[in-house]
């Protein structure tokens, strides 16, 4: 009788043992999660923010007249917009632009190059964005010009709260990342910044 409630008491032992160590386990995997999910964040809080630059852009002249093209290189050390038109490429200083209006195709790309847009324009996720006084090197073309990606670093123009607003909206609602689309932009050639007008898709 004794042997069996001896053994009764090392199987319950055991049992309770090995529960505790599950349970234990769990929630150790649980904290790593979390601490990956923390990472995670901090990675996607920092950083530039991507944009796209659908294909058709027009560039309105100071002097009047528009060229046509897509923009393939903004050079802040020459002061110049390289467009391509055609099988052509032809570069314009950046104090005889007034404006750059873009208009989305259905060749324009998402993040990943995939083409995401087809027919006519989609409906607009969020509402248009300026961001004003932007350093013109802090906005870059990313390679193959041809893809429309680039990305900009905001963290001198904008508040913590508005960048961290900026972001969730890129977040979207978690499933389905939006992108950033380039409606315009100016330029400054004196102060060397820029001015980018932005609509999330």
């Amino acid at each position: 009788m004794k042997r069996k409630t001896l053994s009764f008491l090392v199987v319950a032992l055991f049992t309770v043992t090995a529960g505790m160590a599950a349970q234990v386990n769990a929630a150790s995997q649980e904290v790593q999660k979390q601490n990956l999910r923390s990472v995670q964040a901090q990675a996607n809080a920092s950083g530039p923010i991507p944009v796209a630059l659908p294909k058709q852009a027009q560039i309105e002249m100071k002097g009047g007249g528009i060229r046509d093209g897509r923009v393939v290189k903004i050079d802040e050390k020459e002061q110049k917009v390289s467009i391509q038109a055609g099988h052509g490429e032809r570069s314009i200083p950046l104090g005889q632009i007034d404006r750059i209006l873009f208009s989305i195709t259905p060749e324009d790309y998402s993040g990943n190059g995939v083409l995401v847009i087809r027919g006519d324009r989609p409906p607009a996720k969020g509402r248009p964005q300026t961001w004003r006084g932007i350093p013109m090197n802090a906005f870059r073309l990313l390679e193959p010009p041809n893809k429309g990606q680039a990305v900009v670093e905001l963290e001198s123009v904008l508040s913590p709260d508005k960048l961290a607003s900026v972001r969730s909206v890129l977040v979207g609602d978690g499933k389905n990342k939006r992108q950033f689309v380039v409606d315009q932009m100016q330029f400054d050639v004196q102060k060397k910044t820029m001015t980018i007008e932005v609509t999330p898709y």
